[in-house]
């Protein structure tokens, strides 16, 4: 080996020793990169994964506040029940979790159905609902097998239910489970941990005040997610609790009535000094509970498939035309405004003439000379028929919409109907025709285009009864706050004046007082309480036969009791009610009586003893009279040659 032979392997030695220096170095400046990016650069996001590793917040779920009639009975309150609830964000793999829950729990694809729209626009960390009213059997499998179903959890919860049912469905709502709908009105932020959201009625008016406000616990958890321990929580404060002016035994005499014989239709009764809502059912109704976790195929297909539309609130949204309801408030406007004196009389002969086109009387024998009184007492067609032609349209329209027709009645109730006044304009639009002064006799008796709701006409009969104002309805009467205290009342809009004439005034009440002491309503009569009343029959049509058209009656009733210190005003519309139709007559009795005398309204036997009673007066009824307005009492046997009614 020569002397020179050392020297290049020292230089491939340090050669070698240089590279690896500089791995190392590399190696442990990417080390101390990685040391700032953990603990400097990103401290704040990593240590919030770490606190996040043992410690979970989760919204705590307040008391939704009850509902109470005027007395205290409870409309809707919370019962607590056991439930089944998802957390989607610690579950690894939800779909699979769901199967195995399925055949765990029984579950039917409408729980699964259910739970997909519950879940539909809620955040992952926010528990979802997917089973409740759990047995002791379905708790023990879940607690047993809880390992197996990380994000899975039992809780106990508050289950909203109806006492009443069907009674209030329709005014006080229902809940349901909250949907990415619902969410587009309220604050989603707002509902973290709830299960329900007012879906009608005053649940859905009055959401803001009964749902109450969310808590939070921060719970330690161990690495399967089981909470260990509370590190701290802040408790939930209940919804407020709604007092209504709402009556049980008015509600439920109403009910009944309509009910025990299979009607269609809808009672609102007020109290005419304030437009406090004492009643408003609709017959038929539906269960309010079947709504609350959502409603199951089987009802809905039911719910739908029923003729008589359940679902439909004909209370405030059902359309009717008036029939002889409207003469009072078109006599109101006709003396206001000079168009006829109250002491204007005319001759009724059975008919009107008019252009070549006979309007028949519902007594085509006629009533001769007729009076305002007489006129409003037996609802003589014929002096409305001349009556519209003196008024015209312009002064008919004025009348209606001053009476609240044709706009919203302001009841604190989503959906409530405007009804339809017809105007010349609104003819010509969607009908390309002229208005014509036979569709202005028509409306003199509440038929044609003219459409209102029962609580449109509770409404304008109670502004007859208070002596001229027009008030606001109002179901909700007061709120109490979850701490205690008195209750605070919810504010009442003041009624409009609408500046009717005492004369005025005074005449079409003296022919109310008349039909019922006398007249068309005096199967109403009940001892000891002066009623004032009228009778509406409304000709509907049903369909064709044979080229005609073919039409059913909707009876009709608008009154207050008593005359001259009114407590209630009630409107009462039964449905087809036939050739003769009386039956709004037996169902307005029962509510006033179970409203001033309730100790002998509301039994079954009272109902059953007023329905044979107006069946006793409607014997009197004459089927070959009937035309135009049906199913007034024939006058003809009361009144004899007498004239006692000309004035």
């Amino acid at each position: 080996m020569s002397p020179a032979e050392p020297f290049p392997k020292a230089r491939h030695f340090r050669n070698r020793l240089w590279l690896a220096a500089t791995i190392m170095l590399l190696l442990l400046l990417a080390v101390l990169l990685r040391l700032l990016y953990l603990e400097v650069w990103h401290y704040g996001r990593f240590r919030r994964l770490a606190h996040d590793n043992h410690v979970a917040l989760a919204p705590v779920a307040p008391a939704r506040g009850l509902i109470v009639a005027d007395h205290g009975e409870v409309l809707a309150e919370n019962r607590p029940t056991y439930a089944v609830e998802l957390v989607p964000d610690e579950i690894p793999d939800i779909s699979e979790t769901l199967t195995r829950l399925q055949e765990l729990l029984q579950l039917s694809p409408e729980d699964l159905a259910r739970f997909a729209r519950r879940r539909a626009g809620k955040p992952d960390f926010d528990p979802v609902l997917l089973k409740t009213g759990l047995d002791p059997r379905q708790i023990a499998l879940l607690a047993v097998r809880s390992e197996d179903f990380p994000g899975v959890r039992v809780v106990a919860v508050l289950h909203r239910y109806y006492p009443y049912g069907a009674l209030f469905s329709h005014v006080v709502g229902y809940v349901g489970p909250i949907t990415a709908a619902d969410l587009e009105h309220f604050h989603a932020r707002s509902y973290l941990g709830r299960n329900y959201i007012g879906k009608a009625g005053l649940e859905r008016q009055y959401e803001r005040q009964l749902r109450g406000e969310i808590g939070y616990e921060i719970k330690e958890v161990d690495a399967r997610g089981m909470q260990v321990g509370t590190l701290h929580e802040q408790a939930p404060i209940s919804g407020d609790k709604l007092i209504t002016h709402l009556r049980l035994r008015v509600q439920e005499a109403a009910a009944q009535a309509l009910e025990s014989h299979q009607y269609r239709g809808a009672v609102v009764a007020l109290n005419p000094n304030d437009g406090a809502v004492l009643a408003m059912v609709t017959s038929p109704s539906f269960n309010a509970n079947w709504f609350v976790d959502g409603i199951s195929a089987a009802h809905w297909q039911s719910l739908l498939a029923n003729p008589g539309r359940p679902l439909v609130n004909r209370a405030d949204d059902g359309l009717y035309p008036p029939g002889s309801c409207a003469k009072p408030f078109f006599s109101i406007e006709a003396v206001q405004q000079g168009v006829i004196a109250p002491d204007y009389h005319t001759f009724c002969p059975g008919n009107f003439q008019l252009g070549g086109h006979t309007y028949w009387d519902w007594n085509r024998g006629g009533f001769g000379e007729t009076g305002l009184t007489k006129a409003l007492a037996w609802s003589v067609d014929v002096f409305y028929y001349k009556l519209a032609v003196k008024m015209g349209i312009r002064m008919q329209d004025q009348t209606l919409w001053r009476f609240g027709f044709g706009s919203r009645p302001g009841v604190d109730l989503p959906g409530a109907s405007r009804g339809f006044v017809p105007t010349p304009a609104w003819k010509r639009a969607h009908l390309h025709a002229p208005w014509y002064t036979g569709d202005s006799v028509i409306l003199g008796i509440g038929q044609g285009y003219l459409l209102v709701t029962p609580l449109q006409l509770a409404r304008a009969v109670a502004a007859i009864a208070n002596g001229g104002w027009l008030v606001q309805p109002q179901v909700g009467k007061a709120l109490v706050s979850p701490h205690g205290g008195r209750p605070i009342p919810l504010p009442q809009p003041p009624a409009r004046n609408l500046h009717i004439a005492p004369a005025a005034l005074h005449a079409v009440r003296l022919g109310m007082e008349a039909c019922v002491q006398s007249g068309t309503c005096r199967s109403v009569q009940i001892p000891g309480i002066t009623i004032a009343g009228k009778t509406g029959t409304a000709q509907v049509p049903m369909g064709q036969k044979d080229g005609r058209t073919i039409y059913n009656n909707d009876s009709l009733f608008i009154g207050w009791a008593p005359v001259h210190h009114p407590k209630i005003a009630v409107a009462v519309v039964v449905e087809n009610g036939g050739h003769n139709a009386w039956q709004a007559l037996p169902v307005a009795r029962v509510v006033i009586q179970s409203y001033l005398a309730p100790s002998t309204a509301t039994t079954a036997s009272a109902v059953r003893a007023n329905l044979q009673l107006v069946k006793a007066a409607a014997r009197g009824y004459s089927s070959g009279l009937s035309k135009g307005e049906k199913g007034a009492v024939d006058p003809r046997p009361a009144l004899g040659s007498s004239q006692e009614y000309k004035q």
